[in-house]
């Protein structure tokens, strides 16, 4: 029974790593349209004297929206900063309890932040809010986008953390490290040669 349903989760999470990588292009590409928002405007400034872009406020926009869209896809590559003095030093039993415990903290963390973003997107829809821009950008529709994110980020750690979860209970500890485990040395060395190679 818990064979089957790590089966299922791994499928989930196959969908999930594509879906995270497809986000993080997205933000990549918006990333780039901020560098030609920038240089437009400053040429439009030294040609005619005037800005024809607001790129101050879309910039700022695409920044956060960016943002929230690559957190899954880092999430699934492992590369959220940690620090790990101590527990590379904990038998693998333990790593991947805390690796539970850390999954379920951040679980519990996207719950009470899509809850919020969910509020304020809301509100701003509601109370039809604008931006004190000369756009006057409807604030609910950027929010939205970042909230796309952060919504999609929580699905990827809800499921990793279940993975996790019946990975223990199943008794495959080493699946569990090496979904949601710190790297070690020797996984980075490695990486880092195959994507010298690539």
């Amino acid at each position: 029974m818990l064979q089957q349903v790590n089966s299922t989760l791994d499928r989930v999470l196959d969908g999930v790593q594509v879906g995270s990588l497809w986000f993080a292009r997205a933000g990549g590409v918006m990333i780039l349209l901020t560098v030609v928002l920038v240089t437009t405007e400053v040429a439009s400034r030294v040609i005619m004297g005037r800005s024809a872009v607001h790129a101050t406020e879309l910039t700022g926009y695409i920044t956060a929206i960016s943002a929230s869209w690559s957190f899954a896809y880092t999430l699934m590559c492992k590369a959220h900063i940690r620090i790990d003095a101590l527990y590379l030093n904990f038998p693998t039993k333990v790593r991947g309890v805390l690796d539970l415990i850390a999954l379920l903290a951040m679980a519990m963390f996207c719950i009470l932040v899509v809850d919020a973003v969910f509020s304020v997107v809301s509100d701003s829809y509601s109370g039809g809010s604008t931006a004190n821009t000369p756009l006057g950008t409807p604030l609910w529709m950027p929010q939205a986008l970042w909230m796309l994110g952060l919504v999609w980020f929580g699905f990827a750690v809800c499921v990793m953390t279940l993975r996790a979860l019946f990975g223990l209970l199943s008794g495959d500890v080493e699946g569990v490290q090496k979904l949601a485990g710190s790297p070690t040395l020797d996984e980075l060395i490695a990486d880092e040669n195959r994507d010298s190679k690539s």
